[in-house]
């Protein structure tokens, strides 16, 4: 695996967690709280701010719209549009697979250059974006993703090239609505399998090597896709459809569609330490060809890489909990340790702005506690915390108070 892959799979909680029974733990350090809170202030500022002219006022621009999405018709009719002329050729894995990639702007654009760099020199890997944004013009997205690529791709040659395109037909059937959400087609065209919240395409790749198919759920963080279908958007400029609201519809069916884990709230103070040793079952080779640990061989990841956050899991419907969690993550950021939220559950009724609520509660991202990090770290009762003492991963429980 390359060093790009590495970063590519470790996910907001640290962590890399494969198919199998290896665990690897990421050490990164802690960031400075002055970022911390000037992303909280953006944040809250963007929240705050009136909503942009083309949400209350779009007749002005559907003419001009109409007029170069009639061009983007006639000029690919397929409604496939190639952002990068000097891409890798279309092609397929050694089984005749293709693996697409659905992206979104809305995931960032560190996430997006490393997205890029990960499909690099791969022919048969795609990455798709389902439009642009409302009022916004071709010429600025593309500008702005050619950006992206050029960062991404200056230490590959030309040919290497990332497939960059804009296609809303594999957002539609099923529905996609949160990126990262990569998709593996046979040569048929044919769905094999998908996931969400993992960038990197080897991993669904090997997944389906072993034999796994259909959904494979959510196996990280993701994010709403905030581009609107592009053919979607021509209809709706045409007809006079509201499409805000229909994406405030689809955003509120997010909340509806969410699972949540169901735990019992703690009614003791409980410790339990975790063995992360493994027994590995082949030889572990660098890409020289030299063996870095041989079969049979016993691995503890924590003594290669040290465990530095700490991961608070906790039920954010429960007052008591948030104000408690909040408390103690405050007070590991000042011990040196970064803290780390995950929730069971959220108010399914306050939606986005109850989630934001919590987040302004905890002056932090906040994330669902996913089934694989629950399996992994042995999640029972909430509120919890993960931690590394002296070499061991220690799961503590204790009651809220109040």
């Amino acid at each position: 695996m390359r060093c790009s892959e590495c970063l590519m799979t470790a996910s907001v909680l640290g962590l890399v967690v494969g198919s199998g029974s290896a665990l690897v733990l990421a050490d990164s350090g802690l960031p400075e709280p002055s970022l911390r809170d000037e992303a909280v202030r953006v944040q809250e500022q963007a929240l705050r701010a009136p909503r942009p002219a083309w949400l209350t006022d779009q007749k002005g621009t559907i003419a001009d719209w109409s007029r170069r999405l009639g061009n983007l018709e006639s000029a690919a009719p397929s409604w496939v549009m190639p952002l990068a002329p000097d891409a890798s050729p279309t092609g397929q894995s050694d089984r005749g697979l293709t693996l697409t990639i659905l992206a979104s702007r809305a995931l960032g654009e560190t996430q997006l250059r490393e997205l890029f760099a990960q499909a690099a020199g791969r022919s048969e890997v795609r990455v798709v974006f389902r439009g642009v944004a409302p009022g916004e013009s071709l010429g600025a997205f593309i500008r702005q993703i050619h950006g992206l690529l050029r960062e991404a791709c200056k230490d590959i040659d030309s040919g290497s090239v990332p497939r960059v395109e804009i296609d809303p037909r594999p957002f539609q059937t099923p529905p996609v609505e949160l990126a990262p959400t990569l998709i593996v087609t046979d040569g048929a065209g044919a769905e094999v399998a998908r996931v969400s919240g993992i960038s990197r395409p080897d991993w669904i790749l090997e997944q389906v090597e072993e034999g796994r198919r259909g959904d494979l759920g959510v196996r990280g963080p993701t994010v709403v896709v905030s581009e609107p279908d592009l053919i979607a958007e021509l209809q709706r400029r045409l007809s006079g459809i509201d499409w805000s609201a229909q994406r405030e519809a689809a955003l509120a069916r997010y909340w509806e569609r969410a699972e949540f884990a169901e735990l019992p709230v703690a009614d003791m103070p409980r410790e339990r330490r975790l063995n992360l040793t493994l027994v590995t079952q082949a030889d572990v080779t660098l890409p020289d060809g030299t063996i870095a640990i041989h079969a049979g061989e016993r691995v503890d990841p924590l003594a290669i890489m040290p465990f530095r956050q700490r991961l608070f899991i906790f039920d954010a419907t429960d007052p008591r909990q948030v104000a408690e969690v909040a408390r103690r993550g405050a007070a590991s950021r000042a011990d040196g340790r970064l803290p780390l939220y995950l929730t069971t559950r959220l108010d399914r009724e306050a939606g986005w702005g109850g989630y934001r609520d919590v987040q302004t509660a905890l002056q932090d991202p906040l994330y669902l506690l996913t089934p694989d990090v629950r399996r992994r770290f042995q999640i029972e009762r909430v509120p919890a915390v993960v931690e590394s003492r002296e070499g061991v991963l220690v799961v503590s429980e204790w009651p809220p108070e109040g």
